[in-house]
């Protein structure tokens, strides 16, 4: 029989107050070994949830897959919400437009807006509303990666529909803007926040696997190096979340 109590796409019941959102299922896992007593909660359509606790403040915590793009995560928001999420943050992936080789691969990004060149959330606010982090988010995170002598840059995340494009210059019109990382769902996420009766703070901290600007990515060059650099950015900002949860716990 259907348990009729569980959100339909993520298969639980209820979540905790603070919600880490990837958009990779196999990243879930990984940002799970960095908290006490991890375990699988749900597995349904990719949609991956992990529960644990901080290492040091044992803060309750679920991670959970939101899939790709802003339709996607727009459903996982909406049930996370209706299961009791209060403060979401996203820890994913991003592809630098910082010119220099030196910044792409493993750089890291704590954008405080977002530019919503995306079809989804004009569905939930007018244009006229910028979709932008939770201030207590952005600046605990900014905090937490000083305190822990993370390099990272702050900026504007471009957040698109489109992954494969045939205009090769298009992200040069946002970086002149102040767009200095791109992706596919900080808008969304951002601009679900300030829709919401109940205060949702949301926030974001992204690794990059690239460079648009330098045409380089993770599967050029020395993948295995790549990769190892790519995971090492992502357990630091893991260790930035988990700092700037304790930060706003206090």
């Amino acid at each position: 029989m259907t348990d009729l109590s569980l959100q339909p796409h993520i298969k639980l019941k209820e979540v905790d107050k603070i919600c880490l959102i990837s958009g990779n299922p196999d990243r879930v896992p990984i940002i799970a070994d960095h908290l006490d007593k991890a375990k699988m909660v749900a597995d349904h359509r990719g949609l991956v949830a992990y529960k644990g606790v901080t290492p040091s403040k044992q803060i309750p915590v679920t991670i959970l897959t939101s899939g790709m793009g802003t339709g996607s995560t727009a459903i996982v928001l909406e049930e996370i919400y209706r299961a009791g999420g209060r403060m979401l943050i996203r820890l994913g992936s991003t592809g630098s437009l910082l010119p220099g080789n030196e910044m792409g691969i493993g750089t890291i990004f704590i954008p405080y807006a977002a530019i919503r060149d995306e079809g989804t959330t004009s569905k939930l606010a007018p244009v006229e509303v910028p979709a932008v982090a939770s201030p207590e988010i952005y600046q605990a995170l900014c905090t937490a990666a000083t305190s822990l002598t993370i390099p990272y840059h702050t900026g504007l995340v471009w957040s698109t529909d489109i992954y494969y494009s045939e205009d090769l210059f298009r992200h040069e019109k946002w970086s002149r803007y102040g767009a200095v990382c791109v992706e596919m769902e900080s808008s969304l996420l951002f601009t679900f926040g300030l829709t919401k009766q109940e205060k949702v703070m949301t926030g974001a901290i992204l690794t990059s696997d690239g460079n648009l600007e330098e045409k380089s990515d993770i599967y050029s060059g020395n993948m295995d190096e790549n990769y190892t650099l790519f995971q090492k950015s992502v357990k630091q900002s893991m260790d930035c979340v988990i700092g700037a949860i304790e930060l706003i716990s206090d």
